[in-house]
């Protein structure tokens, strides 16, 4: 029986660029050589598209577009190739491949454009289509289809590029709709730039000037005091959630994820039906994982989704679907297993 080959795309431009070689490692090591032809392609911090024949631990250590053996490639968007276009000795080669595995964060790589890429391609590929990408990156017009779909976020308002030229008007309709303290972080970029806590009129501006240095769209919410949890979602036609995990401090102030964590059954069951009644709502497919709030006052609020989560071992999709009894190797099969299904009746 031939093996299925997989399109390993990884690295990117994005902030996101070591998670995604940390999780492409660990796809790439645990994948059966007996069941999977391997095909991986990096993307450099500078965008390069590099295909990588090369030892895994290169890619562990981040030194695999230094291989002497990298050869610049490109997925082709014409199905007619169902593959990747490999430059050697000035001539493209072509490979063949079954599926792509888009392992892509932040930029390009969330936001729907490679989905669209893989989309061109005609080859089927893991995880979100287009849209659901491109709303999910949006963390602005997450909150509205959540709205709309009853289902609570923190309170927010967006704030556009262009309300920059009358800031201090904005910042008081934003004062009408939230009070102080208030969350501002970029509505699309990456959480770990560009994000800061509010207190007074002045620290708003400042904190929104700086946003606006990540992304076009700000997004300013009411800071919520409480517990941070999160749970994720996998399947197609009937997605079923995990146990809920909890994200706290340890006693180096560093964040530690806790799977599963003490919570009342009531609680637990909500946080679940929600956490799929916004995973149908996103139109996301295959995996999504969703951070939630518990709040103080014991509101429960949806947070953010992310639909290309981490994936190595030790992250919190792969925890929190191994406590469900999905240990990884059976997670990984199965993430492609169930693209190819879905692929059969879309294409």
């Amino acid at each position: 029986m031939a093996k299925l080959k997989v399109l390993i795309l990884f690295g990117g431009t994005s902030v996101g660029n070591e998670h995604s070689i940390r999780s492409a490692a660990a796809v790439i090591r645990t994948l059966s050589d007996e069941k999977y032809e391997l095909v991986p392609l990096g993307i450099s911090k500078k965008g390069r598209w590099l295909y990588f024949p090369g030892d895994i631990s290169e890619i562990e250590n981040g030194c695999w577009e230094q291989n002497p053996d990298c050869s610049p490639a490109i997925l082709s968007p014409d199905p007619a190739h169902r593959g990747i276009l490999v430059l050697e000795d000035d001539t493209y080669s072509l490979k063949r491949i079954d599926i792509i595995f888009s392992l892509l964060h932040g930029d390009h790589g969330e936001d729907g454009a490679i989905q669209g890429l893989c989309e061109l391609s005609n080859i089927p590929y893991i995880g979100n289509g287009i849209l659901s990408s491109a709303i999910c990156r949006n963390k602005a017009m997450t909150h509205q289809v959540l709205n709309a779909s009853g289902i609570r976020t923190p309170k927010w308002y967006a704030v556009q590029q262009r309300d920059l030229n009358r800031l201090d008007a904005k910042c008081e309709d934003v004062e009408h709709a939230l009070s102080y303290p208030m969350f501002v972080k970029p509505s699309s970029a990456n959480a770990a730039k560009g994000t800061a806590v509010a207190h007074s009129r002045e620290e708003l501006q400042k904190a929104i000037k700086l946003a606006f240095t990540q992304d076009t769209t700000v997004l300013v919410e009411q800071l919520v005091e409480g517990r941070e949890l999160r749970i994720a979602v996998f399947g197609y036609d009937m997605p079923f959630a995990s146990f809920v995990g909890e994200i706290i401090k340890d006693e180096t102030g560093a964040d530690k994820f806790i799977v599963p964590t003490e919570i009342d059954d009531t609680t637990h069951s909500i946080i679940r039906e929600i956490a799929i009644q916004a995973f149908s709502a996103l139109e996301c497919h295959e995996l999504a994982l969703f951070d939630f709030f518990y709040a103080a006052n014991g509101e429960i609020l949806l947070g953010e989704v992310n639909t290309i989560p981490s994936l190595s071992e030790q992250d919190a999709y792969p925890l929190l679907m191994n406590d469900l009894g999905m240990r990884y190797s059976y997670l990984l099969d199965k993430l492609i297993e169930q693209a190819l299904e879905h692929a059969e009746r879309d294409f």
